[in-house]
């Protein structure tokens, strides 16, 4: 595979070759975005508005060349530790130390925090996270898909898109690394994703390879030719400042990856990859109770957890297909049929 092959120094190449873009857009002077513009050496802290979007986002512009990093939190607006960790670090850069340029959306789904919703916006009811990369004149979901592909993954080399569990979700903390069938994308972002410092590194490949199809927000940066993560830390809907801290290591991480700050970015020692993460659904409507915790190593048949009805009765046991660690759990009783119960990552 690609990601056991892929040396230091051709890391080093390649993000220079990515860098490029960016080197040359420092030399233009004042960064611009949605229509605001941020001189070189400053910080910037505004809403960027189109229609009936508005979104808080900090630039911070460094007085030195380098790549143009775009961090996001709150695509789901119930999930809160790296919009908090994405507050601190926007408040800690300093432009005149920066190499390159910072772009944080602190939060993506501005009506869905307010709504309290998991995942979704109230005023369409879809998933942000599945619309991508938008449409103009669609609904409100779809404009800010649209908004954000072209303000946001335009003018960005790098993008970490950052998520925790929702409120019914106990989560282990990881990193999705996608790959699109581009071996050099592929190998660099896979150098990106262990540069988060991230233990559990997840290989994901299954979202469509067409650009006007993107479907999630880092696939769109992926399918445009730009490394894009996807990080879930923290779970429960909870704000846990441990969470919070992990959430800005992972940002930190990133800036030290790509040469923005001093210091050297600090991978996991001990790297778990995996090729996939198997969601097993109930097939009832119902209790769900779970029988392990995220973390635990599992073998096939093990019974992760049972649906019961609603008088108490069971009615399945779900099982493990195969052999893996426990990544996800539905921690809160309520299930549907169709809805996942637990979810597995299969390591290599």
């Amino acid at each position: 595979m690609f990601y056991k092959k892929l040396s230091h120094s051709l890391a080093v190449v390649l993000f220079a070759a990515l860098s490029l873009c960016s080197v040359s857009a420092f030399a233009d002077g004042a960064f611009e975005l949605a229509g605001v513009s941020t001189p070189v050496g400053e910080k910037n802290t505004f809403f960027a508005t189109e229609g009936d979007i508005a979104l808080p986002v900090t630039v911070v512009h460094g007085n030195k060349p380098g790549p143009v990093l775009l961090l996001t939190a709150g695509i789901h607006g119930d999930e809160f530790p790296s919009m908090l960790a994405l507050q601190k670090l926007g408040k800690e850069l300093r432009a005149d130390t920066l190499k390159g340029t910072v772009v944080i959306v602190h939060l993506a789904n501005l009506d869905g925090f307010h709504e309290h919703r998991l995942a979704l916006n109230p005023r369409d009811e879809k998933n942000l996270n599945r619309e991508f990369p938008g449409d103009k004149a669609g609904t409100s979901t779809e404009q800010i898909s649209e908004f954000l592909t072209r303000e946001f993954i335009a003018r960005c080399d790098f993008l970490v898109d950052m998520h925790s569990g929702s409120a019914n979700q106990k989560l282990l903390n990881h990193v999705y690394s996608p790959f699109v069938g581009d071996a050099k994308l592929d190998a660099l972002t896979f150098e990106f994703a262990k540069a988060t410092g991230m233990q559990h590194i997840v290989m994901y490949g299954e979202r469509p390879r067409d650009p006007q199809n993107s479907i999630s927000y880092p696939n769109t940066a992926m399918t445009r030719g730009k490394p894009g993560l996807t990080t879930e830390i923290g779970h429960l809907g909870q704000r846990d400042d441990v969470f919070v801290e992990q959430a800005l290591t992972v940002a930190k991480n990133a800036l030290r990856f790509l040469d923005m700050i001093a210091g050297d970015a600090t991978p996991h020692p001990e790297p778990a990859i995996y090729q996939k993460v198997k969601y097993l659904d109930s097939h009832n409507d119902g209790f769900f109770t779970p029988l392990v915790t995220i973390g635990d190593v599992v073998q096939p048949g093990t019974v992760l957890g049972e649906v019961s009805d609603y008088f108490g009765n069971k009615v399945e046991d779900i099982t493990a297909p195969d052999a893996g660690i426990v990544m996800m759990i539905n921690e809160t009783p309520p299930i549907r049929s169709g809805e996942s119960a637990v979810a597995i990552g299969i390591r290599q």
